[in-house]
């Protein structure tokens, strides 16, 4: 399952109610969407990046000599299993959590340190809980998504880029509770959509991280079509219903760059009715984001 994402606003044990990616059917994927070979290098390579910017930061390029006064401290928890030894060495090799804590700490003036913690969880999830300040992301959520990539026939050669482009959003999903929360930021809607919202604002910087998140699109899909009852739907969840995740996330890439990614549209990936209005949906994250981190910002981040 996708992850389960606790704020300071509920204080349950996050792993009591996993963040399903349950929902109805949508239109079928278009093969341009399921085979991305040509972007592995160009992905792992922004994997690693540090990012900065004022608007949509750039995952490639950090400003350096920025300080802040709290620091994110990570951590690979060992595993139990041959499964989720895999996932380990695959997100640690990849420096994905170095990368990320490298963007939080250049970008926001964090108001205390904050945990990125990989570890088993008994359960295919990603969670940020306030009491202690800590991000953690499950091994089983990559080993979940693996078996879903192999079995929708992605190429071996393929899954692992993709795995790390759906952990790195994850990533910052859980960041924009993490900030949310620590820094009692105000908003309107529904903080996990505030959450996916986050996630995109951070990764719209270069078009090999917009990418990406078609990746993301992808397996909330996947995830999707599992689906073969209504009763299997999570109506009164917090989070969207799968199929309403992964159409977001094609508007918003396609309202990141629209000339580039007009083949959603006209391949039938993404409705067009939905697809006028996304340029602006873009618009409204980006700007909503940035006036709400623009006290918080490093002087690095700003200049």
């Amino acid at each position: 399952m996708r992850p389960s994402c606790r704020s300071r606003r509920d204080r349950r044990d996050p792993l009591t109610s996993p963040h399903e990616r349950s929902s109805a059917r949508m239109l079928p994927v278009h093969p341009r969407l399921l085979s991305r070979r040509a972007r592995i290098v160009s992905v792992l390579a922004a994997a690693t990046a540090l990012l900065a910017g004022c608007t949509a930061p750039d995952p490639g390029a950090v400003a350096s000599g920025a300080s802040s006064a709290g620091h994110v401290v990570v951590d690979y928890a060992a595993t139990t299993t041959p499964e989720n030894e895999t996932e380990r060495r695959l997100l640690q090799d990849a420096g994905l959590l170095e990368a990320f804590a490298a963007w939080m700490e250049e970008t926001v003036r964090l108001p205390m340190d904050i945990t990125l913690v990989a570890k088993e969880c008994q359960d295919a999830n990603a969670f940020y809980t306030a009491q202690d300040s800590t991000i953690t992301v499950c091994y089983e959520l990559p080993a979940s998504e693996r078996v879903s990539l192999r079995a929708d026939g992605t190429a071996d050669a393929d899954i692992d880029t993709q795995l790390l482009e759906s952990a790195r959003e994850v990533l910052f999903h859980e960041g924009g509770h993490a900030l949310v929360a620590e820094l009692d930021l105000a908003f309107t809607g529904r903080e996990e959509d505030v959450a996916d919202q986050f996630s995109v604002y951070a990764l719209t910087g270069t078009e090999a991280d917009t990418d990406s998140l078609i990746t993301v699109a992808k397996l909330y899909y996947l995830r999707a079509q599992a689906v073969t009852t209504i009763d299997e739907l999570p109506f009164s969840d917090t989070h969207g219903l799968d199929a309403q995740r992964s159409a977001n996330f094609l508007c918003y890439v396609y309202g990141a760059a629209p000339d580039r990614y007009d083949y959603l549209v006209t391949d039938g990936v993404l409705d067009g009715d939905r697809a006028a209005g996304c340029p602006e949906e873009y618009a409204q994250l980006t700007a909503g984001w940035s006036a709400l981190l623009a006290p918080f910002r490093t002087t690095s981040a700003t200049s």
